[in-house]
């Protein structure tokens, strides 16, 4: 009853187009990562400046370990890069999240009041002082 013929023998003459089609599907996959990463930090970075009331609410860091060292170098304690972040809430109650240096992040407490700039992202300044 098997007539010997490949039922799978209509892929044979496609597989020619192979590498073409994974390159095509590679470049697509590439071009909708890129216009996301652009569509969701360009109104950020190119917003105006904003300065506004705020407290510091709260404040943490990032360790990230350089992924070509290894746990048992000797280095492997300075091999680590920190980030710092401190959430800033404003009168109307919205918070903001924004990476600063290690010296603003030393200089700020939780609780100081003051007045905030920053531009979409990005920090710029904070000058501490009450307001009502």
């Amino acid at each position: 009853m098997h007539t010997g013929e490949n039922p799978f023998q209509f892929i044979v003459p496609l597989l020619k187009y192979l590498p073409v089609m994974l390159i095509v599907a590679a470049l697509i996959i590439f071009i909708v990562i890129a216009i996301r990463r652009i569509a969701r930090e360009t109104p950020k970075d190119y917003a105006d400046g904003k300065t506004i009331e705020a407290t510091v609410f709260s404040k943490r860091t990032r360790k990230k370990r350089d992924p070509n060292t290894l746990p048992y170098d000797k280095e492997y304690a300075y091999a680590a890069t920190c980030f710092y972040y401190i959430t800033f809430e404003t009168v109307d109650c919205q918070r903001i999240e924004l990476s600063v240096n290690a010296e603003t992040f030393q200089r700020l407490s939780e609780g100081d009041t003051g007045t905030l700039t920053y531009q979409g992202s990005q920090y710029i300044d904070f000058i501490q002082g009450n307001f009502a």
